[in-house]
């Protein structure tokens, strides 16, 4: 990671009304703004779209916020990013998950607390993020023995690309830690 940013992050109060309102529905919705919105606020057309994405991802669906997080957690520590690792630990910390099962999510997320569907579906965000080339069809045949249906996989296989994404992007630009 870069030891400063490489973009500058937008103030709380931006001049463009479009990056303000998406902002302020930031702020609305995650209870502040994490600073790789703020990043992506030099580009209003990519930052309302991050946005729209990471509404329909992380914040809406068939799977808990809870597993989400932990797909998001598990993907930023695979990548290394210390800005997605502190991120989501803070968000499963507001969800009420403990210290200890964060650390199991974070570092052998097979000992975490999830029920055997919600095991599979980590194992394949894990898979489409590490070996996407590799038997993914394995990956896609345990969640469904493990009672997933296809809405759960795709929405796995989302949260994995965007958090993968994400991570890869506030590495790269030294986004720093919120």
């Amino acid at each position: 990671m870069n030891s400063m940013p490489l973009v500058h992050a937008a103030t709380d109060a931006p001049q463009d009304a479009g990056v303000k309102a998406v902002l302020d529905d930031v702020r609305i919705q995650l209870g502040g703004v994490p600073n790789l919105f703020r990043a992506y606020a030099n580009n209003p057309t990519l930052l309302s779209q991050l946005w729209d994405r990471y509404q329909h991802v992380m914040l809406t669906g068939h799977l808990s916020p809870k597993l989400k997080e932990a797909m998001a957690l598990m993907i930023a520590a695979d990548e290394h990013c210390d800005y997605g690792i502190a991120q989501h630990v803070a968000w499963l910390e507001k969800l009420g998950v403990a210290p200890r099962e964060i650390l199991r999510i974070r570092t052998n997320p097979d000992h975490a607390h999830f029920d055997r569907k919600e095991h599979a579906l980590l194992e394949l965000a894990r898979h489409m993020n590490s070996a996407p080339h590799d038997h993914g069809d394995l990956a896609v045949k345990a969640a469904r023995k493990a009672g997933a249906s296809d809405a759960e996989i795709l929405e796995a296989v989302a949260v994995a690309g965007l958090s993968a994404e994400l991570s890869h992007a506030a590495s790269f630009l030294g986004v720093p830690v919120d």
